[in-house]
């Protein structure tokens, strides 16, 4: 298989006043193209920030990283965000809606900076159909619970059926019924595009059913 990742962390240091936290340690990921990893781990341990690294957002570490068999520590930012909207789909805890945009709209944000608008009007009512956005598609953020924005961000992050997907608990606050479909749908597009998918959970049924579960371990902090 194709290998589609392949970093190397020596360190990534977080620093405040009075402690100086050091974690992903002599850390190393080679993923292949088409895997699904699951990431787990306490909090602290660098999951979120493994993501963000991955993902071209956090340039601030020691080490090395080739992803789709280059090598992205001296890109330029213009083709790191390009990448970015294209190549990579991001299910983030962070990633906001806008609360002055429907539904509909946010989630068809990622077309405004696409190159090459391949995704059809038919693939974007397959998504919102099995997500089951429909209803809320008009509505903006601000008129919706934190499940139905949870699935809006979600939708937001496959719209462009990127290569990689990463996603940081992308159930977590969904009930069962809605977990299953975000679930089935990540898995759906690992099997018919080969997309990569990884996942940071605390659900060890969720991790269990991907192909590889990487666990991190808690640094320990150390005064300056």
């Amino acid at each position: 298989m194709t290998r589609i990742i392949d970093l190397r962390v020596k360190e990534k240091i977080y620093k405040s006043k009075k402690t100086r936290l050091s974690i992903l340690n002599d850390f190393s990921l080679q993923v292949a193209a088409g895997e699904k990893i699951a990431i787990v781990g306490e909090s602290g341990a660098g999951k979120s920030s493994l993501l963000n690294i991955i993902g071209l957002i956090d340039r601030n570490y020691h080490g090395e990283y080739a992803l789709l068999g280059s090598l992205t520590n001296d890109l330029h930012a213009s083709k790191l965000a390009q990448w970015r909207n294209q190549k990579i789909g991001f299910v983030l805890q962070e990633s906001a809606l806008i609360n002055s945009l429907t539904i509909e709209d946010n989630i068809k944000l990622p077309f405004l900076y696409a190159e090459k608008k391949t995704f059809q009007p038919e693939d974007f009512e397959s998504v919102i159909s099995a997500i089951g956005l429909k209803p809320i598609l008009k509505k903006k953020p601000l008129e919706c619970s934190g499940g139905e924005k949870a699935r809006a961000v979600f939708a937001r992050g496959i719209i462009m059926k990127p290569q990689i997907i990463l996603a940081d608990e992308p159930t977590a606050s969904l009930d069962m019924e809605n977990r299953e479909r975000i679930v089935s749908l990540l898995f759906k597009m690992n099997r018919e595009f080969n997309t990569t998918v990884i996942t940071v959970t605390h659900d060890l049924e969720i991790a269990n059913r991907h192909d590889r579960v990487i666990h991190l371990e808690s640094p320990a902090r150390k005064c300056q």
